[in-house]
């Protein structure tokens, strides 16, 4: 076992081996297919309770109550107990995991021609096996085709043309990936811009007095300014350019003459 297992392997169970000594197993009782076995210490106390190995006759496999195998998958002090009371001196293969062997990285074997692949939902360890599939199989092609010239050189143009097919392939599926996901975008919900917001001091510009005024006042059909009290009716321009233009001109400048007479009077009266 110590040339079949890894040191870490090896190291555990040549504890186990040591430690099945001081157990002996006693049988409970027999049955058609199976048989019961009880294991139990020489030092052990009456209270303790025994470990159960059942032995299946069909499938010549036992089995411990302790379940070191199915969790560590070397057989446990119990089993090797009953190995070496039973007088077996070489531990059958089905008690030998192949994952704790020194040979485990060689691999699988694949035959040429048929496909193995592994239902795996982890896609790296079906990466891994597809890639040791094909990497077995090119070695067998190369190991045949390098006995002589015309095989290298003929399995050296189909190298080529594999190559040159799967970049295509690549290329392909790339494109067509990027086409899936754009539709996917795209057949999604639409995103709409949001609703406009007024944010703080975005209001209407304050007017001045003069703007408020000038906004206020009326247009004049008769000249054309704009005047606060000022229109057609009362339009200066209007009543300046009548037939009565020097009438109304001269009433207008009796209305803006000061009156100096009563100007004068009123001095006086002061005085």
């Amino acid at each position: 076992m110590v040339k079949l297992y890894t040191k870490k392997k090896w190291l555990e169970f040549q504890s186990e081996m040591s430690e099945s000594h001081g157990y002996y197993v006693q049988q409970v009782f027999t049955e058609v297919d199976s048989v019961v076995y009880h294991v139990m210490k020489f030092q052990s106390s009456s209270s303790s309770k025994p470990r159960v190995l059942m032995h299946d006759k069909q499938r010549d496999y036992i089995s411990c109550s302790c379940t070191k195998f199915d969790f560590e998958g070397i057989p446990c002090r119990h089993m090797l107990a009953f190995f070496r009371i039973n007088q077996v001196f070489h531990l059958p293969d089905t008690y030998i995991l192949k994952r704790w062997t020194r040979d485990v990285k060689i691999g699988a074997i694949y035959a040429l021609g048929e496909q193995n692949y592994i239902n795996d939902p982890d896609p790296e360890r079906c990466l891994m096996s597809r890639h040791s599939r094909l990497s077995y199989k090119a070695s067998i092609l190369i190991d045949d085709a390098s006995l002589t010239n015309e095989g290298t050189t003929f399995l050296d143009e189909q190298f080529d043309s594999i190559y040159n097919k799967i970049q295509e392939m690549n290329i392909s599926r790339t494109c067509n990936d990027r086409s899936q996901k754009k539709k996917s975008v795209d057949e999604g919900l639409g995103i709409i811009d949001p609703s406009s917001v007024r944010t703080k001091g975005c209001g209407k510009r304050l007017k001045s007095s003069k703007e408020k005024s000038t906004s206020n006042s009326r247009l004049c059909r008769g000249c054309g300014h704009r005047g606060v009290s000022h229109d057609k009716r009362n339009c200066l321009t209007l009543q300046q350019g009548g037939s009565t233009e020097d009438t109304n001109h001269n009433i207008v400048d009796d209305m803006y003459e000061p009156d100096l007479t009563s100007i004068a009077g009123s001095n006086n009266m002061h005085w």
